[in-house]
């Protein structure tokens, strides 16, 4: 069986109950008991409509998650009715938004804080003004593509960091970058005992049904696509046009 046939939304159930069984506790960025704990995070790259699923995924197994999402996205609109209301229902669920911040977005690649930190408080605002909320925490984007690694503060523009220094020395980590686990699968990480987690997938990855991650890219991608069509379907039947 292929590695990514586990990245299912049963496989992502299995995780949760499975960090469940081992006694960890699913908590905030910030928050740091002294029992075994989980920050279970996710970076929202392509699909608003996965992360809804693996948010209600969550409700049903008592646990909280943080999700981060970029404004700048070419997958998806934050200020689209239906988009916004999906997220809207994730902070509904009791599960965090944090900003994902995009150096793609600049033509900066090698950032100073005198650069960094006006950007990320742009966009800081510029969330919370579509979300009508506060923020807490920030992940990076494709940190690998700028020198985003190179800054390890607790915080930045007010914002936790969720690739701080600490946060990298201390805590075990499993991601599912690319659609693979990155380091090792993260179920292994779980049973490795470590009193501290964090755990990073991306929910485009975890469909109903096993497939590959190009067509799992395809899936949020062009299913995008068809509801932007019937989208336009609807308003010209709503409007008494014809094509």
């Amino acid at each position: 069986m292929a590695d990514f046939d586990e990245f299912t939304e049963a496989g992502f159930r299995a995780l949760i109950v499975s960090l469940k069984s081992a006694a960890y506790r699913f908590v905030r960025y910030g928050e740091a008991p002294a029992e075994p704990h989980v920050l279970w995070r996710h970076d929202v790259d392509f699909s608003m409509h996965r992360a809804a699923a693996l948010a209600r995924i969550e409700a049903d197994e008592g646990a909280i998650a943080t999700y981060f999402v970029n404004p700048r996205s070419p997958f998806y609109n934050l200020l689209e009715p239906e988009v916004n209301a999906l997220l809207r229902g994730i902070a509904a669920l009791g599960h965090e938004i944090g900003l994902h911040f995009d150096a793609g977005a600049y033509a900066e690649t090698n950032w100073d804080e005198a650069r960094l930190i006006p950007a990320v408080a742009r966009e800081r605002s510029l969330l919370e003004t579509i979300l009508e909320m506060p923020l807490r925490t920030m992940s990076w984007h494709n940190p690998d593509i700028a020198n985003l690694l190179d800054f390890g503060a607790e915080s930045i523009a007010g914002l936790i960091n969720a690739y701080s220094a600490r946060l990298r020395r201390d805590y075990a980590y499993g991601s599912d970058s690319n659609g693979v686990w990155r380091y090792q699968p993260m179920r292994q990480v779980i049973l490795s005992g470590h009193p501290r987690l964090h755990l990073l997938t991306h929910p485009e990855w975890w469909t109903p049904e096993p497939l590959s991650p190009s067509d799992r890219v395809d899936r949020a991608v062009f299913g995008r696509a068809r509801r932007v069509r019937r989208q336009y379907d609807d308003i010209l039947r709503a409007c008494g046009r014809s094509h």
